[in-house]
This record gives C-alpha cells, sequence and structure tokens, in this order.
C-alpha cells in the first residue's frame, strides 16, 4: 500500500500547483495518483485541455455499484509525466456532493497501491467539519500540508486555525506539517517556534513554470531547471523518506493546553511587521528625544529649546 498525502490551505495558496509539482517530482518507481477535492470547483480538467469526464462526478456514480478503491483508476486523466489524475468538476456544488457521496471511499485512498496526493485546495477556518477532503482523507493520511506565505496575515490566520480548530492532538494534528510558499521575512525555525507545526520545505513563486506542468513533462528542460520544480523535487524526497513516528507524550507528563488567544499572542509578538518595528522604533526615538528636550530645555543636537 502507498501513502496519502493531503495538501491544502487556510488561505488561497496554491495547493493545485504545489500537487501537480510533486506528482511531477515524484521519486522514479511509484505509482502516483493526484485527486483534486478543492472545495471551490477544479481547475485541472481546463489547465490540461481534458474533457469533462471521466472524473469525481462519474467515479461518485460508479461507487454506488463498486466502492473498491481500484475503481478510481478507471476515472483519471493523466499528466506529461504519468501520473494519474482524478479531476474534480469546475463547479463548487459538484465538488461538493460528489465528495459526500465518495466519503466512504475516499477515507480508502491509502489501500491503493500508490501514493496518493490530495488537493483539498482551501480550508474554510470556521466550517472544517465541512471541507470536502479532510473529514474523509485524514483517518488514512500520513501527512495533513498546509500551504502558507511567510507573511503576517497568512501567519496569524493559520495560528488561529491551529489554534482553535485543530488543537493539541488528535489525528490532524499528528499529521500536520508546513510548505511555505514564495519568500518572507519569518525564517523557518521560528515560524515552526511560534506555531508548534514543522516547515518542511518552500516552495518558489514560480508561475511561468505552473503554468507548464500540466502541458510538459517535468524531463523538460524548461521545467527541469526551473526554481519550482526543483524545490518541489526536493519535498517529494522528504515526504517519501519520511517514516519518522509522531512522538507521544510521556506518560504523566502534563501538557496543559494553550489557553485561548495564546497561538494569536504569540504570532503577534513573533511575527511583528517590518514597517511596524520600523514605526515603533522611530516613535520610541521620538519620545526619548521629547524627554530629553523637557528634561533639560535642549534639542538632541545640544542647542537651547526656543
Amino acid at each position: 500500500m502507498g501513502g496519502v498525502v493531503a495538501l491544502g490551505s487556510v488561505r488561497s495558496c496554491g495547493t493545485t500547483t504545489a500537487a501537480v509539482a510533486l506528482a511531477a517530482t515524484w521519486p522514479a518507481g511509484r505509482r502516483v495518483l493526484v485527486v483534486e477535492l478543492d472545495p471551490a470547483g477544479g481547475s485541472l480538467a481546463a489547465a490540461s485541455g481534458w474533457a469533462a469526464e471521466p472524473s469525481l462526478v462519474t467515479l461518485a456514480a460508479a461507487a454506488r455499484r463498486d466502492s473498491d478503491p481500484e475503481a478510481i483508476w478507471a476515472h483519471c486523466h493523466e499528466l506529461p509525466g504519468g501520473a494519474a489524475v482524478l479531476a474534480a468538476p469546475a463547479s463548487a456544488s459538484q465538488v461538493r456532493s460528489s465528495a459526500g457521496m465518495l466519503g466512504g471511499l475516499l477515507g480508502r485512498l491509502g489501500e491503493l497501491d500508490a501514493d496518493v496526493l490530495v488537493d483539498a485546495g482551501r480550508i474554510d477556518p470556521g466550517r472544517v467539519e465541512s471541507a470536502t477532503a479532510l473529514p474523509a482523507v485524514v483517518g488514512g493520511a500520513g501527512r495533513v500540508v498546509l500551504a502558507a506565505r511567510p507573511r503576517l496575515a497568512d501567519l496569524q490566520s493559520l495560528g488561529t486555525f491551529v489554534e482553535t480548530r485543530v488543537g493539541l492532538d488528535g489525528p490532524l494534528r499528528a499529521a500536520l506539517a508546513l510548505v511555505l510558499i514564495d519568500d518572507g521575512p519569518y525564517p523557518d525555525a521560528e515560524i515552526t517556534e511560534a506555531l508548534g507545526v514543522d516547515v518542511l520545505g518552500r516552495i518558489p513563486w514560480d508561475p511561468q513554470a505552473a503554468e507548464l506542468l500540466t502541458v510538459t513533462a517535468a524531463s523538460d528542460r524548461r521545467l527541469r531547471l526551473s526554481p519550482l520544480l526543483r524545490a518541489a523535487r526536493s519535498l517529494a524526497e522528504n515526504l517519501v523518506d519520511e517514516r519518522a513516528p509522531v512522538p507521544v507524550p510521556e506518560v504523566g507528563h502534563d501538557e496543559t493546553p494553550a489557553a485561548a488567544g495564546a497561538t494569536r499572542t504569540r504570532l503577534l509578538r513573533r511575527f511583528r511587521a517590518p514597517a511596524a518595528v520600523a514605526t515603533a522604533g522611530t516613535a520610541a526615538r521620538n519620545a526619548a528625544a521629547s524627554d530629553a528636550v523637557c528634561t533639560n530645555g535642549s534639542s538632541p543636537g545640544g542647542e537651547v529649546a526656543r
């Protein structure tokens, strides 16, 4: 049996690109399946020029008669590099209804003799229980990878999601990891410390390579040497090689749950926007200068204030 990796984001952040890039660079000799379950609707069929069927919809219809996970392969398209894709319809309502009908089958993806990459799209933090992929997939997923930009607004949204919807334990927290999209002012170690979630790697913003992914094999020179594919290849190898067990607290260890708002407070303190830091520093210097004038009647330059 293979492994299941679910990819999603709290704010829209290129999970489809990440899933296809990983599929294109997945280590040789392993069968790969991409399952598109974005609640907003699928985009891979249109990007690849595929027909509307087969798709998630045709699988949902067939699953009424055959709930064997192996039935998935008959409803897939193929990427240039050979990875199979179970494409979602463009309609959000069709994705939701089809995923609802396939709940039991999606929970058995780990039974396939393949590595499965699930594109869960944007996860609504306020309605995580209704996200199409997570309830069915997370039980069998070796990793749930959330994509995020390493910037203040995205990290605060992510911190709120982790605190209020994930918690300190349970299957989702144990499987959770991050992949950062593009550059930002915060290093991986600082993000891990603040959120309590491991950063597996970074994927650069590379729109030209992303556009080629659905129509060009990764062996093509334009893709092979691209920053996107180089980063995806490293991340794919890390995911495949990852075999370390999830740490379990020692018996008798008192792990007190974080107080409400603790993660947000930690984020606000650690992830201060550079502009805000500069403004705060300027304000502090101005205040010190004002104190000096009020105390001895002289300006910072030594001249008497008039």
